[in-house]
C-alpha cells in the first residue's frame, strides 16, 4: 500500500531535519568546548556552585554584572553562550518549517499557520517585550 505524501509535508520535515541537525551539531560542538574549558563565559566550576541562585544573582555572582533577557547572545564569542544560541536555534526550526510552507497553504490553513507562526515568535521575544530576567 503506498501512501501519498503531499509536496508541503516533505519541504516541512526537510526544514526541520536541517534545522535540528545544524542545532544539534552547534550545540554538542560548542558543549565540549565549554566543558573542555576553552574560553568560558562562565567557570564550570562556578556553575555548580551557584547554580541555585536566582537569575539575576547567578549573573551578578558568576559575570560580574546584570545580565537583561538574551543579552548573553552579546557574548556570542563564548562557546556556553553558542550553546544556549544554539537551543534558540533548535526552538525556532519549526518557524522556519512552518513559513517553507505558508506559499502552499491556502484558505483556512494559511491563517492557522500564520497564527501558529506569531505565537512561536511572540514565546520567543515575549522576556524582551515584557523586561523580564529570566526568574
Amino acid at each position: 500500500m503506498n501512501v501519498e505524501v503531499g509536496e508541503e509535508c516533505i519541504r516541512f520535515a526537510k526544514v526541520i531535519r536541517y534545522f535540528t541537525l545544524a542545532g544539534l551539531i552547534l550545540l554538542v560542538v560548542s558543549s565540549a568546548m565549554y566543558l573542555l574549558d576553552i574560553d568560558p563565559f562562565v567557570e564550570p566550576d562556578r556553575v555548580v556552585e551557584t547554580w541555585h541562585l536566582p537569575a539575576s544573582e547567578f549573573w551578578k555572582v558568576n559575570v560580574g554584572k546584570e545580565m537583561e533577557s538574551y543579552s548573553e547572545f552579546l557574548y556570542i564569542a563564548h562557546p556556553d553562550n553558542v550553546a544556549v544560541f544554539s537551543l534558540f536555534f533548535l526552538a525556532l526550526a519549526p518557524v522556519f518549517a512552518l513559513l517553507s510552507i505558508l506559499p502552499k497553504m491556502k484558505g483556512i490553513y494559511r491563517i492557522l499557520t500564520i497564527l501558529v507562526v506569531a505565537e512561536l515568535l511572540f514565546g520567543a521575544v515575549r522576556p524582551l517585550i515584557l523586561g523580564a530576567i529570566g526568574e
